[in-house]
């Protein structure tokens, strides 16, 4: 549904004219084509990282089995398998090439929870991995929406200048007429002039800052030519909470990695226990006897180094309960600042826009008064760079507000299918 640009509504209308009925618009193009981007596809890759890792830590649980083989020549002639005096049979095999191979197993008995340290560890890469996957996605269509709109405001106050270029080129050529017949002074013409060369800077000011922002959607999207849709539709914005935020929740995840990192350290200080079994075949001098073993091992750590670790490991934990909450406070005030600027940008395109209304009428009446003599060239070219800088500043109020929207969805962690349909130009 189109959305009038009106006090009481809860969005705003970037462009000029009616919106157009269309399925979609250019710029949810360019936000599709800005899932592309090959900053999303390598946190997606780290991602698929995690995930693996994490998987690896619970298989971790079943043990591991290994299958060896060898052949030895040895110096002299050796037993043949294990000779066990008493218990072998005599005459024990020798011989100087013996061949061996087999299977063992290894399976860690987790008492004191090294392995669940490991796996909570891994669990929490994986989560973190998500939401950095999401933040990368929204940074970008960010960027690609922030090139957009910026490109709407320039488009936009291009042709307004252009506009204004054609009415002072008609006044110069009008006032050079009377100059030569006397009619008036040489000093109007200098005005028109001096408006002239500002409105040739503004045009280059215009330019770079259109290169800038074709270089912005160009490193989000891939896009070199946007076709811009004459109507943005901007969404209303959300309230937040700074508890339920993105940074928030990257920054717990930072906090549950550093713990599970500290835990992990902490535990792997004590004892450990596993089951191992093992089968030998043995082959030489034409015979092949076998051998198996199982056996219960623990293997106690006394590594200086590592219990230094742990301690370390401690204080990075701490630290990152500390970090969470400078970044839950700065994310409460940047909530506010989005909040603030999003209505102000609103108020102040609500208000601007009155206003050109009003400064067209008095561009008019100035505009019959000096056509009939009875103004100033002076007075009229303030009223027109008057309604000049009111087009350009609602304008960029408009591209403001839109910028602001679409960083607090920065911040919020809106999924990005949600982001591209909330923008989505609906007949």
């Amino acid at each position: 549904m189109t959305i009038p640009w009106q006090h009481t509504v809860l969005g705003i209308v970037l462009g000029a004219g009616i919106a157009a009925s269309a399925p979609a618009s250019t710029l949810t193009d360019l936000l599709r084509q800005t899932l592309d981007n090959p900053g999303i596809a390598g946190r997606t890759l780290q991602l698929e990282a995690a995930t693996d890792d994490a998987s690896g830590a619970t298989l971790r649980y079943a043990g591991q089995a290994s299958v060896f083989a060898g052949r030895n020549h040895f110096d002299s002639a050796r037993v043949v398998g294990i000779f066990t005096p008493g218990v072998s049979s005599l005459p024990a095999p020798v011989a100087q090439d013996i061949t061996q191979y087999g299977i063992g197993y290894h399976l860690p008995v987790d008492v004191f929870g090294v392995i669940a340290a490991e796996r909570e560890l891994a669990t929490a890469n994986q989560s973190i991995a998500q939401l950095l996957l999401r933040q990368e996605t929204l940074l970008r269509l960010h960027q690609t929406l922030t090139a957009y709109v910026r490109l709407q405001a320039l488009a936009a106050q291009a042709e307004a200048l252009q506009t204004r270029q054609q009415q002072l080129d008609l006044y110069a050529r009008r006032i050079q007429e009377e100059v030569e017949l006397g009619r008036t002074a040489q000093v109007n013409l200098s005005l028109v002039q001096s408006d002239l060369a500002r409105l040739t800077a503004q045009q280059r000011i215009l330019e770079g800052n259109r290169r800038a922002a074709l270089a912005m959607m160009k490193a989000s999207a891939d896009a070199t030519e946007v076709a811009l849709d004459p109507v943005l539709m901007v969404p209303p914005m959300q309230s937040a909470a700074a508890q339920t935020s993105l940074p928030v929740a990257v920054a717990r995840e930072q906090q549950g990695i550093a713990e599970a990192a500290a835990q992990r350290t902490r535990r792997s200080l004590l004892p450990s226990f596993s089951v191992d079994g093992q089968y030998t075949n043995y082959r030489g001098a034409g015979m092949a006897p076998h051998a198996w073993a199982v056996g219960l091992n623990m293997n106690l750590p006394l590594d200086p180094g590592r219990l230094r670790g742990s301690s370390a490991a401690m204080q990075r934990a701490a630290a990152t309960k500390d970090l969470a909450q400078a970044v839950e406070a700065d994310t409460l005030a940047q909530i506010a600042t989005l909040e603030a600027n999003y209505q102000a940008a609103v108020g102040n395109a609500d208000a601007l826009d009155a206003e050109i209304g009003h400064r067209r009428a008095i561009v008019l009446v100035e505009r019959e008064k000096w056509q009939l003599g009875a103004g100033t060239t002076e007075a009229l070219l303030y009223q027109e760079r008057l309604l000049l800088e009111t087009e350009n500043a609602a304008t960029d109020a408009r591209a403001q507000a839109a910028t602001a929207w679409s960083g607090m969805q920065l911040l919020l962690g809106t999924p990005a299918a949600q982001y591209i349909e909330s923008l989505e130009s609906k007949p």
